[in-house]
């Protein structure tokens, strides 16, 4: 079963990478990946590159994080690592180990995949690889404007101009969706909800993720949250799956009219 589960997060990772790269260009050439069966054009995307990146990233961090607690091994710790950094990221939701009992670093990166999430075009929830990468564009372009003030600096991925437009709405895409994980992980906490259960439960029901920490974790379930709470992260689930602003405009009476 342990093999079917792993064999299985690969094809999660695989599946989880941007919707235009999935099927090469014919021009692309013969060479293979790890990917099975993509070409090497797939490396040419900024957003996959910064998207397996993290992910390597937080495979390795998670590994030293947890080498020694709980786990004896390197190859157990890699193994269990791997496994979550990758069932989290792609919003996958499968557990092989109770990370509940990781360090705090572990879960505070952890978080940081369940609020990311994979990228656009996937089935994955949350907020997309795509927008962490204009997010992460935009402040470099900022500091270069505050350092050349005439300057003109597009923002741009795959040597494409993104627009104004596109820009501004990421950044108030990112801004709501952190904003409701706040509110909802403020609200649980009124509730006499923990900390860590409320702020990894909201952060992942807001991606449709699963698992959260604490009293959600990935060997438990959401059953210990109060009523009102369940409310509360129910309502996350119909923001996040349906992206915050679809939801707010159908509730508009003038939407209505």
């Amino acid at each position: 079963m342990a093999e079917l589960v792993d064999g299985k997060e690969v094809h999660e990772l695989r599946g989880d990478r941007p919707a235009s790269i999935h099927e090469p260009s014919p021009s692309a050439g013969l060479q293979k990946t790890a990917f099975g069966g993509a070409s090497f054009e797939i490396w040419k995307s900024t957003i996959t590159r910064y998207f397996v990146a993290a992910t390597a990233a937080g495979i390795a961090l998670t590994t030293i994080n947890i080498h020694g607690h709980p786990f004896d091994t390197w190859a157990e710790s890699l193994r269990h690592a791997a496994f979550q950094v990758v069932s989290l990221g792609t919003t996958t939701g499968f557990a092989t180990a109770d990370s509940t009992l990781w360090p705090p670093f572990a879960h505070l990166l952890l978080i940081f995949f369940i609020l990311q999430g994979a990228c656009a075009g996937s089935t994955s929830g949350a907020i997309k690889v795509d927008r962490i990468v204009i997010f992460g564009k935009s402040i470099i372009r900022r500091i270069k404007m505050i350092q050349h003030p005439s300057a003109v600096v597009p923002l741009k991925i795959n040597k494409s101009a993104v627009g104004e437009d596109t820009v501004e709405f990421t950044l108030l895409y990112i801004s709501a969706y952190l904003g409701v994980v706040f509110v909802s992980t403020l609200l649980l906490t009124l509730m006499d909800v923990d900390l860590l259960t409320a702020f990894s439960g909201a952060a992942a029901t807001m991606g449709g993720v699963g698992p959260g920490f604490g009293t959600v974790g990935s060997m438990s379930n959401f059953s210990q949250i109060p009523e009102a709470g369940k409310w509360v992260l129910s309502m996350n689930m119909l923001l996040g799956r349906l992206e915050i602003f679809s939801v707010i405009i159908f509730l508009m009476p003038r939407s209505w009219r």
